[in-house]
């Protein structure tokens, strides 16, 4: 797995980076650039066993990407919990609502089927959260 350069390191296993050549690096090497730059994406994917989401804010005065990682994110929930919680006060106070709503659905779904990755992805270690 590359390394990547955080701008902050949220937790020790979620990090923000708003390095703009990183991201698109990353996205190119995994298929998923947009197309289009007019409209806002909110783009998730798995590297090994982090969790990628991807934000672009096509705004004027927001315009650019963020990219966050949950390092091993099936057995650290609790980082995903805390983005969800993280976007909901941000929701709240009104700032890019739409994107981040589907921001936090997407986490909502990651959370809910962290089991599931888990099962996957650490299959030949014992289960520690039964």
């Amino acid at each position: 797995m590359r390394e990547f350069t955080s701008d902050w390191a949220l937790t020790p296993n979620l990090f923000l980076t708003k390095n703009e050549v990183e991201i698109i690096d990353c996205l190119v090497d995994h298929r998923e650039m947009p197309a289009k730059f007019e409209e806002n994406h909110v783009i998730s994917f798995y590297n090994g066993q982090d969790f990628h989401l991807v934000l672009y804010f096509s705004q004027l005065q927001d315009r650019g990407f963020h990219m966050y990682v949950v390092r091993d994110f099936s057995v650290n929930v609790e980082d995903l919990i805390l983005l969800h919680q993280l976007f909901a006060k941000l929701i709240s106070d009104g700032l890019s609502i739409h994107i981040l709503s589907k921001a936090q659905n997407q986490i909502d779904d990651i959370i809910f089927m962290t089991d599931t990755f888990r099962a996957m992805i650490h299959k030949d270690e014992p289960n520690f959260f039964e």
